[in-house]
């Protein structure tokens, strides 16, 4: 349970925006997981909360590479279970890896890597399980919302910064 506990904490950290100390806990939390028993689903998800962490502290190779290792294992596990949602454990991984190409200013892989049937709103915040549609951003088109209220709350918290103007055809 002391991982699972350490998880926790690593969690409690990136909401108070201590992304350091985080950093910190998920990688000796990943290290460990294995030689516990832990599940490769487990240790996804781990991959994952780092590689996002590793994001928002502009570490973008590391945390594509982590991110990819865990799409591969998350996206099984959803089809496996036979989950259809939108909000799928695979589709979070995906949009997250498009946030690191966003980061890196590509575009073009961010749109590639959410692809059509795998989308879901792109604010950390929303708190919608699943979605009827969801719309692109009007600039860049690269990114996607539920609606206009997380659309907003993306662009002051994160996206603004990265929002480019989509290249004309």
């Amino acid at each position: 349970m002391a991982l699972v506990d350490r998880s926790n904490e690593a969690t409690k950290l990136v909401r108070a925006n201590k992304l350091r100390e985080a950093e910190a806990l998920l990688r000796d939390v990943l290290r460990r997981k294995p030689a516990a028993g832990f599940d490769a689903l487990s240790v996804a998800l781990t991959q994952h909360e780092l590689g996002g962490v590793l994001r928002q502290l502009g570490q973008l190779d590391e945390a594509l590479e982590l991110l990819s290792a865990a799409l591969e294992v998350r996206d099984r596990a959803d089809e496996a279970a036979g989950i259809r949602i939108e909000l799928r454990d695979g589709n979070l991984t995906r949009d997250e890896i498009g946030k690191v190409y966003e980061a890196k200013g590509d575009c073009e892989r961010a749109k590639e890597v959410r692809q059509v049937g795998k989308r879901i709103c792109a604010n950390e915040a929303c708190e919608a399980l699943d979605y009827e549609k969801v719309q692109a951003c009007t600039r860049c088109r690269c990114v996607y919302y539920c609606g206009k209220t997380c659309q907003k709350a993306d662009w002051k918290s994160r996206h603004s910064a990265l929002c480019r103007p989509a290249k004309k055809a």
